[in-house]
């Protein structure tokens, strides 16, 4: 109930009335903030002075921890158990898309973390399976890359297959071109450029510019993918699921 009635409140009440309405509900607000007509459903808000959240966002994810002038944009959507944490200065811009499925599908905790003065630019797909870390003065640019927590893998006949999970991990003053996609549990160094519209499959360990990688053949076995990957146990999943290290 706490999160609907948060909702309606930060849907419907202007800026200067709805800070202390926020923390009569136990939300930590700090100076200045400014939030629009958005709706944002959370059961923890911690906004530090004069950070920003914009008009016509739909939160409905774990917690959004805000630190002094950062900002969330406009028409993002923010859907499912995990926490939003951005530092000073970081920025979610505009028409993002960022999801997580219920537990069961997903397990343990799952954070989105963009550094100092790091910012996702506009109409990104952030798949929070698990987590994605950016670390400061870092840039998600342009429109439409895709990062990917989790994926499939099939084996050659019948209905066996099984997913794979890892963590996205994007270090220091780094630039993504736009277009680019990541797949699950790539780690990129800092002082990184990717060009656009680029597959980031792989580890990209030393600083400097990358740009898009010819096509490639890799033999498909799933029995050998089972035993390379560690087996997520202790959830009550509704699948069969492995961890990429």
């Amino acid at each position: 109930m706490k999160n609907k009635i948060t909702g309606l409140c930060t849907l419907l009440l202007p800026s200067f009335f709805l800070r202390a309405v926020l923390r009569l509900f136990g939300h930590e607000i700090g100076q200045n903030v400014k939030i629009g007509f958005s709706y944002i459903s959370v059961p923890k808000l911690v906004l530090k002075e004069n950070s920003k959240i914009g008009h016509l966002n739909i939160v409905l994810n774990s917690s959004i921890h805000m630190q002094s002038n950062a900002k969330i944009g406009y028409m993002n959507i923010l859907k499912g158990p995990f926490k939003l944490y951005l530092k000073e200065k970081a920025a979610l811009g505009n028409k993002n898309y960022l999801t997580r499925a219920k537990s069961g599908i997903s397990y343990g905790e799952s954070t989105l973390h963009l550094g100092e003065l790091t910012k996702i630019t506009t109409s990104h797909h952030l798949d929070l399976t698990r987590s994605i870390f950016f670390g400061d003065f870092s840039i998600l640019a342009g429109i439409r890359s895709q990062l990917w927590t989790h994926g499939y893998y099939h084996s050659n006949q019948g209905a066996d297959r099984v997913r794979i999970d890892g963590e996205i991990f994007i270090g220091d003053n780094v630039y993504v071109g736009s277009g680019c996609i990541f797949n699950p549990g790539v780690r990129v160094a800092n002082a990184v450029h990717i060009g656009g519209g680029c597959t980031v499959s792989k580890n990209l360990d030393k600083s400097g510019m990358y740009v898009n990688q010819g096509l490639r053949y890799i033999e498909n076995d799933l029995q050998n993918i089972r035993k390379k990957l560690t087996k997520v146990e202790g959830f009550d999943l509704v699948e069969e699921v492995y961890k990429k290290e």
